[in-house]
């Protein structure tokens, strides 16, 4: 009504396009004779005013979209809500902005787009994933430190990537609260395709192309050059300094350095990628259906390896009644792989170029400590053990989803999520008798299998009620969450020829394993609350109960709040120009993590031995009956602003301040315990930062566009209340964990380079006085002497990505961008191939530009001299890089068929492109690739760059079709 005066009218059509800028409304008019100005209004369109003529029943008015009301919902596991009604830290990507990269997992797909979130492609072998990290590490315990992942709305579950509709990456407590005890890393919800109204279709996409291993900057010598840069330097006279090339060529005849066999080429080489993608959906008024199928077929650029995935979905909605919604959905995928051994893809870059790998048949030769003419160090011929071995595993996961709910009245509903899951995973591993090395005339065999099944229910009532200019939602239920899992592996040796089944193993044979279960158990509860589509409160509360601590620490508390202010309706705002968009939020909420597994506060004995024949127990674990959560404390700060008409240039400012307390380490115990350590509760880590997100529509015309996307994230990370300090040292490399510094710090003796007049390396020697102050730093050459300090640190100061898309008619260019600045690599690589002459049958890298080696009294050198060269290669922060990088992570170049070819070929729409990944990456770092592990295990250490599956460029054609 207008002025106070009651209207009636009703509308006879009514046809919505959110795409186009007006909406047409046609309406009856019955009683508008006696009002004839009138106000009509729909919800998601702006009111407008009209003046009746008289004898005109019918009207037509078009009504323009209310760019506040019509607004992009956004899911967020628990809940859906509308964006401008979002409190949190939240970010959106859709399918058409993911998938730009051929991958199987979440991680490769976020890569450079979201801001707060590090991506880290640590291995380019087949169906390997990305770590992801957001807002930095809140934990130094081992295992794993990936954010939760929650596929149509209920935790875990399986996708593929071509089945995503979209992501929602969750970073603040006022987003993740709901989540309680498994949100400390930050939540990813990801929600699959389901059909849309009125409308069946078939899509079909096909990519296929080749992987081409990256190994960045390491470029192993040729024959000549090991022959003439690296082998003569061992006859260097000492007084001289010139090379006595008589001993030289007596001992290295001349012929060697034409010998060149490239190792590296030989093992990897390029290799094809193939991915199918086959899609259907449609909906009717009471049943909808989404079914895909996927195949996707890597090949490996390292000799033997490889990877196949099969995922099948359907997912199903049926409208029973008019208050009843069920909901199927089930996941189905299978894989099968090849993976590597360590020690072969040690030898492919070490093995030196005089050594030739095959016979004059073309088979891979045997080598071993009687082949006279082998030069390199092991005697052992990579070609050979790939191809008398065999590492093998394949997987098969299950997911099944039924949701329902029902409208009890119009403002208050039920819903029950519910899924049941089956993962299981089995590996061989088999090395011939007739390969060289450890196993050579015995053989090795070994294989495990790992499964997990459980289930979890979320039970929900969700209420909606809104009155004048105040709105009320909410949900308030239970959790249930159940898991067993289990691990069984068994080995040995003495295999006959030509077998590789277990039981033809007849010596050294070893049997394992172990079972596990889980439960939680949790009560959820969240209340929305918005006065005129202005403002915005948010408040949740989770209790969360779980199995993995003891029954007095068992039960913890979830709270979390949130508030936004909308300022578009401010006059100020209104009015502008400039401004089109201005938003205010805040949240603060405390999350946690249980993710420690089973049993870590319990006393625990290992039943694997015997005494007098029978079984017998030994201690294995210190129990702590007051092991407790990780928490943290989440506060978050930020703005969104939007410039010009539609947004043209729009941006997000986040601030937050992320404080996780009680962390779970293991601490030193004194040795009456008998026992080397215990899990404990000690110290706080610290994650603040600023986050920057900034879209911009450079150019938007008819038949061209330009936009980008930039983000920027910076996170400062400190350690407090630690204590004593806690060390981890993994292949002699020792990081250090104490007050003030941030994780991940390396402790090292500091590297001050090369005596100019001996050639000899020199370390940084510390002397302090009683109170442990310093009292002077001088240069040593000898090792022992050398203090180990802290040097540097494993996680960036800043990172980000820079995206750009360019349309003109049909052609579109994409471009994706990541880069990360201030952050450490322990160079593990260099320390075999650029040792200085004390690994004399190990091939060596072609040497930076920058360094030289000291050859006579007075050289200003960056490497010692082969003869006073003793411990020079000892871990040190010699081998400390620095790994910032900017990375070209994908270029899409693609076509669309015009409308007018496509109605003649029968199809909806038809696009054909080539793309390219991971395809330069600008780096200082002189190693494979500035990508490397950010995993705390038994035997990786974060920042540390050893042996690797290379990452791989990849180049692929695709055809995506829709019928």
């Amino acid at each position: 009504p207008c002025n106070n005066v009651p209207t009636s009218v009703a509308a006879t059509s009514f046809n919505s396009e959110l795409s186009k800028t007006t909406t047409a409304l046609e309406i009856s008019v019955f009683a508008l004779e006696l009002y004839p100005i009138t106000t009509i209004s729909f919800i998601g369109y702006l009111n407008q005013v009209i003046t009746l003529n008289d004898g005109n029943h019918v009207l037509n008015i078009n009504l323009e979209p209310n760019t506040v009301l019509i607004d992009e919902i956004v899911v967020m596991g628990y809940s859906s809500k509308a964006k401008t009604e979002i409190s949190s830290a939240v970010v959106v990507l859709d399918n058409s902005e993911l998938n730009d990269v051929a991958a199987t997992d979440v991680g490769t797909l976020l890569q450079g787009k979201v801001s707060g979130v590090q991506v880290i492609n640590s291995s380019g072998e087949p169906g390997s994933g990305a770590q992801v990290r957001i807002r930095g590490v809140s934990t130094i315990k081992p295992g794993n430190a990936e954010p939760l992942y929650v596929v149509d709305g209920i935790i875990g579950g399986n996708f593929d990537p071509n089945d995503v509709e979209s992501i929602s990456v969750l970073k603040d407590a006022g987003a993740t609260g709901l989540y309680g005890t498994r949100a400390n890393k930050g939540v990813i919800i990801v929600t699959t395709k389901k059909a849309k109204l009125g409308k069946s279709s078939l899509e079909f996409i096909s990519s296929y192309g080749y992987n081409v291993a990256d190994h960045g900057n390491i470029q192993m010598m040729s024959g000549d050059q090991f022959y003439n840069d690296f082998s003569a330097e061992f006859y260097r006279d000492p007084d001289l300094h010139t090379i006595d090339k008589i001993k030289f060529y007596k001992d290295y005849p001349k012929e060697l350095a034409a010998r060149n066999f490239n190792w590296v080429d030989e093992i990897f080489q390029p290799a094809s990628v193939q991915k199918y993608y086959l899609g259907a959906s449609g909906r009717n008024d009471k049943v909808g259906y989404y079914l895909s199928g996927t195949i996707f077929d890597e090949g490996g650029t390292y000799r033997g390896t490889g990877f196949k995935k099969i995922n099948l979905r359907a997912n199903t909605d049926v409208q029973v009644s008019k208050r009843l919604k069920v909901k199927n959905n089930i996941n189905i995928s299978t894989s099968q792989g090849s993976s590597y051994d360590y020690l072969d893809l040690y030898y492919a870059y070490l093995s030196i170029p005089w050594d030739n790998g095959y016979d004059a048949d073309g088979a891979p030769v045997y080598v071993d400590s009687r082949n006279h003419d082998w030069w390199s160090r092991d005697h052992i011929n990579p070609l050979h053990s790939i191809d008398n071995s065999e590492y093998s595993y394949k997987g098969m996961d299950l997911n099944y989803d039924l949701i329902g709910s029902f409208s009890i009245f119009d403002w208050l509903s039920f819903s029950s999520s519910n899924r049941l899951s089956l993962n299981t995973t089995k590996n061989h591993r088999f090395v011939s008798l007739l390969a060289a090395g450890t196993n050579h005339g015995k053989g090795f065999i070994s294989e495990n299998q790992k499964h997990w099944y459980g289930g979890i229910s979320t039970n929900l009532f969700r209420f909606d009620h809104s009155f004048g200019s105040h709105s009320f939602d909410g949900l308030m239920g239970g959790e249930f969450e159940k898991g067993q899992g289990g691990f069984l592996a068994a080995q040995g040796k003495n295999l006959p020829e030509g077998f590789d089944v277990l039981t033809t193993a007849s010596a050294e044979k070893q049997i394992d394993g172990f079972t596990t279960e889980e439960i939680m158990r949790s009560f959820i509860s969240q209340v929305n609350y918005n006065f005129d589509h202005t403002y915005f409160l948010t408040a949740s509360y989770r209790i969360d109960a779980s199995s993995n601590f003891a029954p007095n620490h068992r039960v913890a508390h979830f709270p979390s709040v949130s508030a936004s202010w909308l300022m578009d309706k401010m006059s100020f705002v209104e009015n502008s120009s400039l401004l089109n968009r201005l938003k205010l939020r805040s949240s603060f909420g405390i999350t946690a993590d249980s993710d420690i597994g089973a049993g870590r506060y319990l006393g625990l004995y290992a039943l694997n031995t015997q005494y007098n024949g029978n079984p017998a127990a030994t201690p294995k674990q210190l129990a702590n009956p007051d092991l407790t959560w990780e928490r943290t404390n989440q506060l978050n700060f930020g703005i969104d602003v939007g410039l010009f008409k539609n947004d043209r240039i729009s941006f997000a400012l986040d601030l937050y301040n992320n404080v996780t307390n009680d962390l779970i380490v293991k601490v030193s115990q004194p040795l009456s315990q008998g026992f080397e350590d215990r899990w404990e509760n000690a110290g706080s880590v610290t994650n603040k930062g600023i986050e920057l997100a900034l879209s911009t529509d450079i150019i938007q015309r008819k038949n061209f566009t330009w936009t980008t996307d930039i983000n920027f994230s910076k996170n400062i990370n400190k350690l407090s209340g630690i204590g004593n300090p806690i060390y981890t040292t993994v292949g002699g490399i020792t990081q250090i964990y104490r007050d003030d510094i941030e994780i991940y710090t390396f402790l090292l003796p500091k590297w001050l380079g090369i005596d100019p007049d001996t050639g000899g390396p020199l370390w940084e020697k510390i002397e302090k006085d009683d109170q442990g102050n310093i009292t002077s730093r001088t240069s040593t050459s000898n090792y022992s002497e050398a203090d180990p300090q802290e040097v540097g640190h494993a996680l960036p100061s800043f990172s980000g990505g820079v995206g750009t898309n360019l349309q003109y008619k049909g052609i579109s260019l994409f471009a994706n961008f990541a880069y990360q600045y201030g952050n450490d690599i322990y160079n593990a690589t260099r320390v075999f191939m650029d040792n200085d002459g004390q690994e004399p049958y190990y091939n060596n890298l072609v040497p930076n530009p920058d360094w030289s080696r000291w050859e006579k009294p007075g050289d200003v050198a960056t490497h010692p001299s082969f003869q006073n060269n003793a411990l020079s290669k000892e871990p040190s922060s010699r081998y400390l890089e620095d790994g910032s990088f900017i990375k070209l992570r994908t270029v899409n170049l693609n076509y669309t068929l015009p409308s007018s070819w496509i109605q003649k070929l029968h199809l909806q729409a038809c696009t054909i492109g080539v793309s390219a990944d991971n395809l330069y990456t600008m780096t200082n770092f002189w190693g494979q690739d500035p990508e490397v592990t950010l995993n705390q295990l038994a035997w990786s250490m974060p920042g540390v760059s050893d042996f690797k599956y290379p990452n791989n460029k990849r180049f692929m054609v695709n055809l995506n079709l829709k019928f």
